[in-house]
């Protein structure tokens, strides 16, 4: 199998119990692996922007607060979320979504892909 991987990074706000006394911030680093639908060469600002566009409503956000993450906002909603909104967007443009890394520092990553999650 053939495929792109695009590191992003994203910074955001949460806090682990809901608290806003408790939330900080993060930069989150994550890595998205696609397979795009033509097997011709591809342009990696295909790619960034699907993932910036999809993602932009997030940097610097309070991720609790928001709607989606229904005051949960762990890494592991967070990166479920995240997938499903790219699925999307990665469907409707050709690409195949494989998987998504995504973590608070390179050491503690969660990662998802086509076979853990149903859309």
């Amino acid at each position: 199998m053939k495929y792109y991987k695009l590191k992003y990074r994203l910074s955001i706000t949460h806090s682990a119990d809901n608290n806003e006394e408790h939330k900080h911030n993060h930069v989150l680093e994550g890595e998205i692996f696609a397979e795009p639908s033509a097997d011709n060469f591809v342009e990696f600002s295909d790619m960034e922007d699907m993932v910036n566009k999809t993602l932009e409503i997030y940097q610097n956000q309070y991720l609790n607060s928001l709607e989606e993450f229904a005051g949960d906002a762990n890494i592991e909603n967070v990166g479920e979320v995240f997938w499903r909104k790219l699925v999307k967007v990665f469907d409707k443009n050709g690409w195949k979504l494989i998987r998504l890394e995504i973590g608070e520092n390179p050491l503690r990553v969660y990662a998802v892909s086509v076979k853990e999650i149903r859309l």
